[in-house]
């Protein structure tokens, strides 16, 4: 076989191979041979076909068949003679049969980047000290301790921490305010029996009328009061947005929180023997977290250095399916955080641009990781393969079997085993990187 290989720019090149005239017959007769050991005719036993009858029946099947065969035959042998990994086919420019019975195939192909790995090991990074300290955990405990606070009546004016329980009416221009609104936006305008919280000094108030939770601090049961409400130019309803509500409130009720007592008792109810039980079980999760932290750092800053100290270029088809992804994601992301769809297209080039910048970036991060792991001989075994399967299928609450029908069906085994590969080469690099620990800025401790 004659093999020839052009290397064109955007990591595509142009493969054209003259496969001879006795490779073509032998293949032909292969295919005919394994057609007439399973075809069904009237007339002739199975196994009996001859092979004329064969090719007249089945010639376009024949012919495809062929031509696959031969074209991949050609692929193998530019692989192994001409290092060409070939991704996809981006063109066929020439596929024929000539008079002497040889094969001619040109074709343009997408191949895998031509990625010179730079130094990968002891990599310099910095990260900041992180430390697990008693104030964090007592802090934890305490917050834990208000969740599952118990409200109590008590007589005497609310103060910081307390629970208020009100009613109140809202006029805007001198008018009833629910004239003014929609249904759904009704208790804006008028409410019973509503519980305002007071909150801690310095702590953000947790309220939908503007200023409610500090009117009501200092007010006693059968108080009253009227304040003004000052909602926000981009309130999300548009009758009182950049306006300025007056509310008359009546103080029903004061409630107190009643914390529970941070004793062995209270933490043999958290599912612990002991108050240091409590307290180690939490430290250790502090510590999970901030190694987690710490880790993605160190990865952060890793795959930056690489990225920035090679250059090359990359599939456009996989840069333009990751673009894709990127801004699907992004448009879901913006949709959680309550963008409209006006939103969405009002910033839609922002949007591509910002898409395809991080597309670029993870195509050429997964190509350097892939490169590093090749040199490393990392792999994943099939049993790694198998307990992710299995933990995705707990995760999912899904049974395994059905889970791995759906995995082999859309080439989900391949992309798992993809996921452990990478994942061992981060933390190969992680490894072998010289990290070096800093003190936070002083605001930050």
């Amino acid at each position: 076989m004659n093999i020839t290989v052009e290397r064109l720019p955007e990591c595509k090149a142009r493969l054209s191979a003259e496969i001879p005239a006795d490779t073509v017959t032998n293949t032909r007769k292969q295919i005919v041979a394994a057609y007439s050991a399973q075809a069904k005719v009237p007339g002739f036993r199975p196994g009996k076909i001859p092979a004329n009858v064969i090719e007249k029946r089945y010639a376009a099947d024949i012919e495809g068949e062929l031509k696959d065969r031969l074209a991949r035959s050609a692929y193998g042998e530019a692989r192994e003679k001409e290092n060409l990994a070939i991704l996809g086919i981006a063109q066929v420019e020439r596929e024929q049969f000539e008079a002497d019975g040889s094969y001619m195939l040109a074709v343009e192909v997408v191949t895998e980047p031509e990625v010179e790995v730079a130094d990968y090991k002891e990599i310099e990074v910095e990260v900041q000290k992180m430390e697990v300290t008693d104030d964090m955990i007592d802090g934890y405990l305490d917050n834990m301790r208000k969740q599952q606070a118990v409200p109590t009546d008590v007589d005497r004016a609310a103060q910081p921490t307390d629970l208020v329980v009100v009613d109140y009416t809202g006029t805007l221009d001198g008018e009833p305010l629910e004239e003014k609104l929609e249904k759904e936006a009704g208790p804006l305008a008028k409410g019973e029996s509503h519980w305002a919280d007071v909150p801690e000094e310095g702590e953000e108030p947790r309220e939908f009328i503007p200023g409610l939770s500090k009117a009501v601090d200092g007010m006693s049961a059968g108080d009253t009061k009227t304040f003004d409400a000052e909602f926000a130019e981009d309130f999300p309803v548009e009758a009182v947005a950049g306006k300025t509500v007056t509310y008359e409130i009546k103080v029903t009720q004061v409630k107190e929180r009643e914390l529970p007592t941070l004793d062995d008792a209270h933490a043999q109810a958290m599912g612990a023997e002991t108050l240091e039980d409590l307290k180690d079980n939490v430290r250790a999760q502090f510590e999970q977290q901030m190694a987690q932290s710490r880790n993605q750092i160190i990865d952060n800053q890793l795959l930056a250095h690489l990225n920035d100290e090679m250059t090359f270029d990359l599939p456009q088809h996989i840069v333009f399916n990751e673009t894709q992804r990127q801004v699907n994601q992004m448009v879901s992301r913006g949709y959680e955080q309550g963008m409209s769809e006006g939103d969405i297209e009002e910033n839609q080039e922002d949007l591509m641009k910002s898409a395809e910048t991080q597309a670029k970036n993870n195509v050429k991060t997964m190509f350097i990781l892939e490169e590093i792991a090749q040199k490393e001989g990392i792999t994943a075994s099939q049993e790694e393969v198998s307990q992710r399967v299995m933990m995705m299928a707990q995760q999912q609450r899904r049974p395994v079997k059905k889970l791995a029908r759906e995995l082999r069906d859309n080439n989900g085994f391949e992309n798992i085993h993809q996921d452990i590969v990478i994942s061992k080469t981060i933390e190969f690099l992680r490894s072998n990187a010289k990290v070096t620990e800093v003190d936070a800025p002083a605001e930050e401790k």
